[in-house]
């Protein structure tokens, strides 16, 4: 399994452009690949819980807090029915599919559901579209972990090569375990056309876990930049590095104009700093433009 799997991750690191990589990399991940299939768990829940110290580098975060939040969802997203509208129904499914069909894995699509705060009463004009691909996992590899690398992978450098937008708000993708909770007070399923779980401006918390997921594919990304730049890929790493801080920048400030101190926007940045994740991309665009304007003797 060694072997396989680090032949599957050498493909991955040359970060090639998604759709010249996705079939290579899956040519290598078939063959070692089994298939199986369990009756997937419920993979929503109602009740998000902030425990009572972070092991996220937040702080104490002992409370549950009722951030500020809208009166109203996002009209831009969603009709006077709160049902999604239709062209923006149609460009989602068309987006997940089109991703999920260039990975061909043998598990099939259990939902595409729409989740986070656009789905609810605390979003802003940043906030990302969190579009969700539920399968089993299991139906993939019996290796949970290894399924879970191999798509953290592909949605990285996926929501890396993309900046697609639906009423100015950026798309980004997760594939999602039907075998494990996702803790959100708001999902909508786009192949139902229905709410799994319909959010109440009453009974709205922010969760750890919510704060966790998008903190995960924030330091994801930074984590590609860094193999772009171990690979010598200096002006692709300027570039991506200058894009991720000024969204980072627009992330915070409106989560900052809307929630507040305690925003899922400013907790997620505050964990980035504090874990050094901020610096770390500071340090990587400098060392970037360094070795772009610098002449290396063998290159006389």
């Amino acid at each position: 399994m060694t072997t396989e799997w680090d032949e599957y991750r050498s493909i991955l690191n040359e970060i090639e452009p998604y759709q010249k990589w996705a079939k290579k990399q899956n040519l290598k991940f078939k063959k070692w690949m089994t298939k199986g299939k369990k009756r997937p768990a419920s993979p929503y829940t109602q009740d998000p819980v902030l425990t009572g110290k972070s092991g996220l580098g937040f702080g104490s975060l002992e409370e549950q807090y009722v951030p500020e939040i809208k009166e109203d969802l996002d009209r831009n997203i969603w009709d006077e029915n709160d049902k999604l509208y239709p062209e923006i129904s149609e460009k989602l499914l068309r987006i997940a599919n089109d991703f999920y069909d260039k990975l061909d894995l043998p598990a099939p699509i259990l939902d595409i559901t729409f989740t986070g705060s656009e789905a609810n009463y605390n979003w802003t004009d940043k906030s990302d579209i969190d579009l969700h691909i539920v399968i089993d996992y299991d139906a993939v590899n019996e290796d949970i972990e290894l399924v879970r690398k191999y798509l953290t992978e592909a949605k990285t450098n996926w929501n890396r090569n993309h900046e697609i937008e639906i009423k100015d708000h950026e798309v980004e993708i997760y594939v999602q375990n039907a075998g494990e909770p996702h803790h959100s007070t708001g999902v909508y399923s786009i192949l139902n056309d229905e709410w799994e779980i319909k959010p109440e401006p009453a009974n709205f918390k922010v969760s750890e876990d919510a704060i966790q997921q998008k903190a995960n594919a924030l330091v994801d990304s930074i984590k590609m930049i860094e193999r772009l730049f171990e690979e010598g890929k200096y002006e692709e790493v300027y570039g991506d590095t200058d894009r991720l801080r000024s969204k980072l920048a627009d992330y915070r400030k409106a989560g900052l104009e809307t929630g507040g101190e305690y925003s899922v926007e400013n907790l997620v940045f505050k964990y980035l700093r504090n874990e050094g994740h901020l610096e770390t991309l500071s340090n990587l665009k400098k060392q970037a433009y360094d070795e772009m304007m610098s002449i290396m003797e063998s290159q006389r």
